[in-house]
This record gives C-alpha cells, structure tokens and sequence, in this order.
C-alpha cells in the first residue's frame, strides 16, 4: 500500500518536471528574438543562415530598425558573425547604407573568444514612410575573409 503512495508520488513529480521543460525552453526562444542595447522589439522579417542560425529585422515602437544575429552555437576559432542593414529611401539604397555590428550603436561582431552568439547592428530611424529595411547576416572564415553562409530578410517597412 505505501509503494503504490510513493510510486503515485513520483509519478506524478515525473509528470510536473517534464511539463516545465517546454515553458523553459520557449522562454530562452523568446529571448533570443530582437535584443538590443537600448531595448527590444518585434521581428518584422526573419530568414535562414544556413548552417549557423538566423538574421532577423526587428522594429522598436519608434519605428527604429535594426539587423539581429542569431548563431545556434558561438563561431569556431576561425570563424566570425556580421549582421548588416540597409535603408532605402523610394526603393533607392540610401547613402548611409550598410550599418554593421561593428557600427557605432552595434555591439560589435560575433567572435568565438569569449564565446558569442549574438550581434545586432545600431538603430535607424523609419518613422517617415518613404524607408524600407533589409537585414543581411553571414559567417565568415576569418583566415580567408570568405562567405562561409548568409541569409537575407525580405526588403520590407
């Protein structure tokens, strides 16, 4: 009588700790989705980098975009991560195009040392509706300087 008590027991502990695991993992999800220094925001566009992890281009309530790179895993030693967004003005790529992680407002490219999987590139103003955005993310082989994946978001406001 008292094993079926405990048996009953640890089943049913069994059960609530199995039930946590998928709230654990959808919350580091969430959280791996549009961060920025100054604060997050919504994915409007999100795409593929094969192999490594995703692009996304994210918008905050002021309609500010930026690019936000996501890697599965931090890069090898010869191996980094660059996010880039572009603005256009009229469907035109607007003369300050190509804003990076390493750009002023970015955190700074992917490096496996100390391990990092993320990077995002500094804010731009879209509030005007005359804008449309474009992320880009790739790996590179930092020996060789060559394109070892990319992704691209869709062109979009």
């Amino acid at each position: 009588m008292v094993t079926g008590k405990v048996l009953g027991a640890l089943t049913g502990a069994t059960i609530a700790v199995v039930g946590l695991t998928p709230t654990a993992s959808a919350e580091v999800a969430a959280a791996a989705a549009c961060q920025h220094t100054s604060g997050g925001g919504t994915t409007v566009s999100r795409a593929p980098v094969p192999g490594y992890g995703e692009i996304q281009l994210c918008r905050d309530g002021d309609y500010r975009y930026w690019g936000f790179l996501v890697l599965n895993n931090p890069p090898s030693v010869s191996q980094y991560g660059q996010a880039y967004l572009r603005r256009y003005r009229n469907s035109v790529p607007y003369p300050d195009t190509d804003f990076t992680c390493d750009s002023a407002g970015g955190n700074g490219k992917i490096l496996p040392v100390p391990p990092q999987t993320r990077c995002w590139t500094p804010k731009l103003d879209g509030a005007a509706g005359v804008y449309t955005f474009e992320a880009e993310g790739r790996v590179y082989s930092s020996h060789t300087g060559t394109v070892l994946s990319r992704g691209y978001t869709a062109r979009t406001r």
